[in-house]
């Protein structure tokens, strides 16, 4: 009832020319590898079939061919998403296909911020950029140097007692 409301097609053709936009990247990775018909299989919701093909790109409900399936619930959708890393086991068809697809997605850098503030406004924005900015502000390389620091102290206590029990042993 609600798809007969809403011209799906309109607004996902929208929304990948939006995506597009927050990344030029995606663009050209998308038209060098489309057509593409996806079959999302998540555990407990109504199966969704995905086309990507330039201005004719389709979202919808009716069954229609797929170059492949993706079989999961959406903890293990959320998991790929925060991890960047495509579980091979969740895949259907022709693998290649969603991991070029996967792989054109997450390298593409697309620009969250602008897609947030074109959809939700400013507000919503300035918020999303503060939790990236706090979230991924601790760096590795930060992470990293507490490391190295605590490993080189336990190596120096090691070399210590190493030292202590030679002396007790003489």
């Amino acid at each position: 009832m609600l798809e007969a409301m809403i011209d799906t097609k309109k607004v996902f053709n929208k929304l990948i020319r939006d995506i597009e936009d927050a990344s030029p990247n995606l663009r050209k990775a998308l038209k060098e590898i489309s057509p593409i018909s996806i079959f999302l299989n998540i555990k407990g919701h109504k199966d969704i079939f995905i086309t990507i093909d330039g201005n004719n790109s389709d979202i919808s409900f009716q069954k229609c061919d797929y170059s492949f399936e993706i079989r999961a619930s959406l903890t293990d959708l959320m998991k790929v998403m925060i991890s960047g890393q495509l579980n091979k086991n969740l895949i259907f068809g022709d693998a290649e296909t969603a991991i070029v697809l996967f792989n054109a997605i997450f390298k593409s850098n697309i620009d969250l911020i602008y897609l947030v503030d074109k959809y939700f406004g400013s507000l919503p924005a300035v918020f999303t950029y503060t939790l990236m900015n706090n979230v991924f502000s601790s760096s590795d390389e930060q992470n990293d140097k507490g490391y190295v620091k605590i490993r080189r102290r336990l190596r120096g206590i090691a070399i210590r007692l190493d030292r202590l029990e030679a002396l007790k042993v003489l």
